[in-house]
């Protein structure tokens, strides 16, 4: 198993342990947001394997010392990590940690704990209530909320923009890593 794929079921296990204690600690704060915390556990585990992918053992030596030295080519490139390879690992990396934490959620709201549907639900509609427009005419307030009632709000696999939107974010974390920490091999 590759360094990444660890780190990915790592991450995607650290992020469960943490949606768990805070669903001890109290069961509002994965409704207000502090599940994006995981987020932390996620991007310090692309940055882990990217750094490790791109460590060195190369030291300073002399002209006449590397004309000595009899140096394996499939040694050097492994000193070396281009920016596919570093967004590879990343964005493998990524996608498994999230995957595991988008699984562990939709078994806690969709089959441990229903409740936890009910309470996103209630904190949209106190949303919808403190942005309602003024403008709009009463009666079809009403026919919206009720539209809005009627739908789904726990996680699924049916959500692909949502999902679409996760997994955009992790491409575009491991992009900009990879980008700033490539060693490409110099032209010598």
């Amino acid at each position: 198993m590759s360094l990444s794929t660890r780190l990915g079921f790592m991450s995607g296990f650290l992020s469960t342990f943490l949606i768990t204690f805070l669903y001890l600690i109290d069961k509002t704060l994965l409704v207000d947001g502090f599940e994006r915390l995981t987020l932390f556990f996620l991007v310090g585990a692309i940055l882990y394997v990217m750094l490790s992918q791109r460590k060195t053992t190369f030291s300073a030596a002399t002209i006449k010392d590397l004309q000595q030295a009899v140096i394996d080519d499939k040694a050097l490139n492994q000193e070396f990590a281009s920016f596919g390879e570093l967004l590879k690992l990343g964005f493998r990396t990524y996608v498994i940690g999230f995957f595991i934490k988008f699984l562990f959620i939709w078994f806690l709201f969709n089959y441990y704990d229903t409740e936890l549907i009910e309470l996103v639900k209630a904190a949209y509609l106190q949303l919808m209530e403190q942005y309602k427009n003024s403008n709009e005419m009463e009666l079809i307030y009403q026919q919206n909320l009720e539209k809005f009632k009627a739908g789904n709000f726990g996680p699924s696999f049916k959500n692909i923009l949502g999902i679409a939107l996760e997994l955009l974010f992790g491409f575009v974390i491991s992009f900009a890593a990879a980008f700033f920490l490539k060693r490409d091999r110099p032209d010598y």
